[in-house]
């Protein structure tokens, strides 16, 4: 009966998308460093690990992809430029699952034969590196720019004063309802 009633009590206010889509990044760049590394210095552990990053990657990459999907649902956005960032962001997405899914594929051929991996594959995965970058940016400008799953009762971060004096939040007229509604007008398709 505890367990229950403590479950019911745990909410999780967070966006799960970028929560999930560290976890991909984190662990694709992981496999490439570790590869990389162990192809220029011929360690053979990095290799193994390159092998079980990547099938990290890619076994997260799919609830990246669900909990987008959700994320998207939940954001009032109508035609403008916040809406062109959102469409590329979102048929990034899937590119990018295929493209580990190769990658991957390619990948356990190496593993299966005990070899480590190839010049070629290497360049390969900087190149899904290198979309996942571009991916990456067009999520940041939704959120940092447009304020896509932004709460409207955030603080602002604290000043830096020119004269060496210590930090100090923003002046006290802060109203987190005009910020708000300057981001709901931009998402929207106007002008702040």
């Amino acid at each position: 009966m505890e367990i229950r009633q403590a479950l019911r009590l745990m909410t999780l206010t967070a966006p799960l998308h970028p929560i999930l889509v560290h976890f991909t990044i984190g662990l694709m760049i992981a496999s490439l460093g570790a590869d990389t590394i162990g192809f220029l210095f011929d360690v053979a552990s990095l290799a193994d690990t390159g092998w079980w990053t990547m099938v990290g990657a890619l076994a997260v990459t799919p609830l990246t992809l669900a909990t987008g999907a959700v994320s998207r649902r939940r954001i009032p956005i109508e035609e403008g430029p916040a809406r062109s960032f959102l469409r590329s962001h979102m048929a990034l997405g899937p590119v990018i699952f295929g493209l580990l899914i190769i990658m991957t594929v390619w990948r356990a051929v190496f593993w299966q034969d005990d070899e480590f991996v190839s010049g070629w594959y290497l360049l390969g995965l900087y190149g899904v590196g290198f979309v996942m970058t571009v991916q990456g940016y067009l999520g940041g400008e939704l959120v940092y720019r447009y304020g896509a799953e932004v709460k409207r009762a955030y603080r602002k971060m604290p000043v830096h004063q020119a004269d060496g004096a210590p930090p100090s939040l923003p002046s006290s007229s802060y109203a987190p309802e005009q910020d708000w509604k300057a981001m709901q007008k931009v998402m929207h398709g106007g002008t702040e």
